[in-house]
């Protein structure tokens, strides 16, 4: 038995289908129509959810099936839902570093994904995303980093007139 290919998996397609053609008789009808009511709601539940909040909330996405242990294939065939969290970091530091804690449970199941933000300049109209790398001076680089309790941010320069910082942290909490 070989496995389908990626683009004839339906599992995987993230678009709602659209049938025009239902069968007339009972019987037929209601096996297809469950079977299109569970693809509306896998298109519908992968979708990207729009929320950017304080707390651990489900992102809509899912991440590669698979665990790194193969002592456990009772779950290496399952998607693992991606977590997200918005840390209000506030204003920058003033050529230093700076941690703001982010509540994350971390532990030996925890799996960063995505990690990433922007600073506002509200008085001087600029902006900039985080981490930031200067095109000329490495000195105002804004780097970023996470550990077990804290977003960090470090700077060469002083970077304190960008007052708003948000950090967005995608992860997993499973293997």
């Amino acid at each position: 038995m070989t496995s389908p290919s990626f683009s004839d998996n339906q599992n995987l397609e993230s678009f709602v289908p659209v049938y025009d053609a239902i069968p007339d008789k009972w019987d037929e009808a209601r096996p297809f129509i469950v079977e299109q009511l569970k693809k509306i709601s896998n298109a519908v539940n992968i979708r990207q959810i729009g929320w950017f909040l304080d707390e651990e909330l489900l992102s809509g996405k899912a991440f590669i099936p698979g665990s790194t242990s193969l002592s456990d294939l009772s779950t290496s065939q399952v998607f693992r839902q991606v977590l997200r969290k918005v840390i209000d970091f506030g204003p920058l530091p003033n050529a230093g570093g700076k941690s703001v804690p982010h509540g994350i449970n971390f532990d030996a199941n925890f799996t960063l994904v995505q990690f990433y933000g922007a600073a506002t300049n509200p008085t001087n109209l600029i902006a900039i995303p985080i981490p930031y790398a200067h095109p000329t001076s490495s000195i105002n680089t804004v780097a970023l980093a996470m550990d077990s309790t804290n977003v960090i941010i470090a700077t060469g320069i002083n970077w304190s007139p960008y007052t708003r910082c948000f950090i967005t942290i995608e992860y997993l909490q499973e293997l």
